[in-house]
Parts: structure tokens; sequence; C-alpha cells
């Protein structure tokens, strides 16, 4: 009996590895008269030097100024002149640095690309004016309770001591140097162990041809860094970090403690039940106890963000300071009864229906298909992985998802960041934790 067939099916693809290390993935698509070119190294924020967080971000912004072999107004007058645009992402563990441009004008577009990639000028002018805009950046989201919640949540949940809990500051990034920049590119950007995808209107005979040879030029020696092993778990009582902000009428929470990486074999299970906790907008259990039933507060959800072998669980919301203290309760009290009974067999067909749809939206274009083929590459997965997600969310089982509701999500030894006015928001957190206090402007 025949395998049945995927029903997400990638188009037709060569994938091949060159000399210098790198992995190479051609992927024709005709469609559209447009090409997308993205390269993926696997080092990232984590392979920030402690006290100067924010090297990978200035890195990358830099990088994309140009090569050596040209100014930076003369690389941008180029690429306006085409059309084209860069992209780029810096996670964790992951940096991706990408363009876009019409397939006629791929022929100039692409290796002024690569000479940026593997020669960049990473000039001492430019480094000084992305720092100071930087500066500025980073001293404007110590004004937004959105960033500063998760900042602080983070920096209890993880540590100093872990890279997971520390975060770019202003005093950071005045610490970084020309050559700190200099270094990490040096280090950390080389072909080995990356990937890059060629997706849109090309031949892939001629593509390579023309491009094979270029790519393999990029002969830098870098190491690579290892995959960030997790923190040790939380223990003990709940920690609520308290920042205050006396502006603000308005106090935003975060709720949460550690959870599986990507790599986890529970991954998927954990995804799916916190679409049904609070993922689900207005479906979700949150949702509907406190805004829909309760109208505390105008949106609250869960997520959960991973690296390979770590992620972290967290409920986020805003609400008035005077119902501050009441969302909380309700939250944890909508979280305690998910953790305890689990979920219905309705809950589970409404959040497989919804998985695997939002699989298919999630392969549209050739931008998407970039993205899900250097995704699979970060974490060593085959294309079937995709191709077959729809047959493994529609096997797991109400009693899959409640195992891994018990093993991996708690209501002990949370971390809770709430920031807001503290005269008015103290009181009616202090019975849910031991209450670390802090200055909107102090550094997490």
């Amino acid at each position: 009996m025949s395998a049945a067939a995927p029903s997400f099916r990638f188009p037709p693809m060569l994938e091949a590895r060159l000399p210098n290390g790198l992995n190479v993935i051609w992927v024709p698509q005709r469609e559209h008269p447009a090409m997308t070119v993205a390269l993926q190294i696997p080092a990232g924020k984590f392979c920030d030097s402690r006290e100067k967080e924010g090297i990978a971000e200035l890195a990358v912004a830099l990088l994309q100024k140009g090569p050596a072999s040209l100014s930076t107004e003369e690389f941008a007058e180029k690429l306006e002149h085409t059309g084209a645009s860069l992209f780029s992402e810096v996670g964790d563990e992951h940096i991706i640095i990408g363009c876009q441009t019409l397939s006629r004008f791929a022929g100039m577009v692409v290796p002024l690309f690569w000479e940026m990639v593997r020669d960049p000028a990473l000039d001492e002018q430019e480094f000084g004016r992305l720092r100071r805009e930087m500066t500025a950046a980073t001293q404007a989201e110590l004004v937004d309770p959105g960033m500063l919640v998760k900042k602080h949540f983070y920096a209890e949940l993880f540590g100093a001591r872990h890279p997971a809990g520390r975060t770019h500051t202003v005093a950071s990034i005045k610490r970084i140097a020309l050559q700190d920049v200099r270094d990490f590119c040096a280090q950390s950007l080389f072909p080995g162990n990356s990937h890059l995808v060629v997706v849109g209107d090309f031949d892939i005979s001629a593509a390579r041809s023309s491009w094979e040879t270029l790519f393999a030029s990029w002969n830098t020696a870098g190491r690579e860094a290892p995959p960030m092993p997790a923190p040790p778990v939380r223990t003990g009582r709940t920690v609520v970090r308290l920042v205050d902000k006396p502006d603000l009428s308005q106090t935003s929470l975060a709720i949460g403690h550690e959870a599986p990486g990507e790599l986890h074999d529970d991954r998927e299970l954990t995804a799916v039940a916190n679409y049904i906790l609070g993922g689900g907008n207005f479906s979700s259990r949150l949702m509907n106890a406190i805004r829909t039933q309760g109208g505390k507060t105008y949106g609250i959800s869960s997520q959960i963000a991973c690296n390979n072998f770590f992620g972290a669980f967290m409920i986020s919301t805003a609400t008035q300071n005077r119902q501050a203290g009441e969302v909380l309760t309700t939250a944890l009290s909508v979280y305690r009864e998910f953790i305890e009974k689990g979920v219905t067999d309705e809950d589970l067909a409404k959040a497989k229906q919804f998985a695997i749809g939002s699989m298919a939206f999630q392969l549209e274009g050739i931008g998407n298909i970039a993205d899900k083929l250097l995704w699979l590459r970060l974490y060593k997965r085959d294309n079937a992985y995709i191709e077959h997600f729809d047959k493994r969310i529609a096997a797991i089982t109400r009693d899959d998802i409640n195992r891994a509701i018990s093993r991996h999500l708690r209501t002990t030894g949370l971390v809770i960041s709430a920031v807001g006015k503290a005269a008015e928001i103290r009181p009616s957190l202090a019975g849910h934790g031991t209450i670390k206090a802090f200055n909107y402007r102090t550094d997490p």
C-alpha cells in the first residue's frame, strides 16, 4: 500500500552544498517576474558579548550599507534604480539577510547583494550613525509599557547569567565599538553551515552557471556558535517584578514560565494546547473569560517562544490600574483550570482545523517559501516535516494534549511582570508572590 501524498507540497527544487560549506537551495517559481535571495547564518543575539548586547543587530544593520567597493550612497542608488530592496532578521540563534528584486534585474542585483555579504564596508561613519539611531530607539522603549513588560519578564525568567535573560540597553549599545562589530562579522558570518535560498522566476541551469561560482567565492572562516542550552528550571515562589511608571493609567502584565524548545518531542502538542488557551484570539479560553465575559481588557493572549532547546510560555495583557489585580487573578484561575481539566474534543477539533489551515497560507508566495525552507534548515529538518504537517496534527489525540499540558504547564514558580503606577497596583499584586520593585528607567 503506497503512502498518502503530502497535502502541502513545496515546488520542485535543487539543493546542493558548495565547496565552501554553503548549502544552496534553488527553487524556480515562474508565476511572477520576481526573485527572493535569502541567506541564513547560524549566529544571533546569543553571540553578543556580555555587557555589549546589541552587537549582532548593529552588525547586520551596518552590513546592509553596502560593500567596500562602493559608498553607502552609491550602493543605495544602485538598488533603488532597480526597485530592489534588502531585508533582515536577527534572532537569538540565527540571522537572515536577503534581497528582493524583479527577475530582469537579478543579473545585477544578486552579484551586488553577494558582494555586500562577502566584503562589507563596515564603515566607521555609518557605524556611528547607526549606533546613535539604535540608542535613540532603545531610549524610546523606556516609555513603551509593552516592551518594558517583556524585557523584565525575560530578565527575571532566565537571569543575567543566561543570554536569554539579557537584552540591549542604552549603556550596552554605547559600549560597542566598531571593532566589536568587525570581530562579530569575522567570527560569525561565514558560509560553513549557512543556507542560501534562491526562489522565484529564473532558469535553474542559467542561474547556477551564473552564480554558483560567485556564491562559492565567499570563503570566510568563522566558527559556529553551539545551540544555547536551557537554563535551570525555576523553583520556589512566584516572583512579581513590579516596574513603576507613575504616568500610566493602565497596567501591562506578563505571566509565565519556561517551556519546551523547538526540538522537543512535545513541541507541536504544546503549540496546539496554547492555541486553545490563549493563541486563538476570540475562541481562546483566556479571551472568552476576561474580554468577552468580563470586559476587563481589550485583549489577552498567550504564546510560546522557542529556541532550539528551550522556550518561554507567556500570557500577556493590559488593563486599567484599578482592575490589574482582578485581571491577574482571573487569568491565573483560567490557567489553573486549563491545567487541571485539560482540553475537550471540541477544543481540539477547532485547534487542529486552525493549525492545518494556517499552514497552507504560510506557503503562499516566494517570500513565504524562502522563510519556511530556512526555518526547516535552522532546526535541521527536511521538507517532509512541512509536507506531512497536516497528518501529524490530525493524529493528535486529546490524551496526547492533556499529557503535554500536565508535563509542561504549571502555576507554581511563575514570573509575573507588571508595568504600571506602583502606588495603585502594588496592593493588588502583593498576594501573588515575592515583589521585586524597579523604576521604568532602570535597566532590566
